[in-house]
């Protein structure tokens, strides 16, 4: 539990580092490794839970046309950076060996490939402000993405602070 402490104290959510991580503290068992893979599964998950609400979201009749686009646009967009984030899991796995340099470039890949998930919210958020959005449309979408950039940045925080 001290060791979940520890890492979600260089989270820039370290509550929300809190909420995912201790639940899983006896598996993470003081392995860094382990936390950054629990970090990337909670942020997959909400892909996965965000891609679905903007789908849901686009089969209201009440929508405009372009809305719609762009929502179900928004749920694809961020749906596809599922695949950045299984490398950057993937790559967990192959941490070990190598010299500093190494590690270096494998830690800044798994950032980048974390760092997807905000770039795909990004790309929603200029589709949406370009589209006949209204601004309640906006806060809604703007509040149903705000776990997953949580999540996405305590994953990247995780990443950077793992011991070598």
């Amino acid at each position: 539990m001290d060791f979940v402490q520890k890492i979600c104290n260089d989270a820039s959510y370290d509550t929300l580092c809190l909420d995912t991580l201790v639940p899983k503290a006896s598996n993470i068992s003081g392995n860094p490794k382990s936390a950054t893979r629990f970090a990337i599964q909670a942020t997959i998950s909400e892909v996965q839970s965000v891609s679905s609400s903007f789908i849901n979201l686009s089969e209201h009749p009440e929508e405009w046309t372009n809305e719609v686009k762009t929502l179900q646009r928004c749920g694809t967009t961020i749906a596809s950076s599922v695949t950045h984030l299984l490398d950057a899991y993937e790559l967990t796995t192959h941490l070990g060996g190598g010299g500093r340099a190494v590690k270096v470039s494998k830690r800044a890949s798994m950032a980048n490939s974390v760092n997807s998930v905000l770039n795909a919210m990004n790309t929603c958020m200029n589709h949406l402000q370009t589209s006949s959005a209204t601004d309640a449309q906006i806060t809604r979408v703007e509040d149903i993405m705000e776990p997953l950039a949580e999540l996405a940045t305590n994953a990247i925080d995780i990443i950077k602070h793992m011991p070598f």
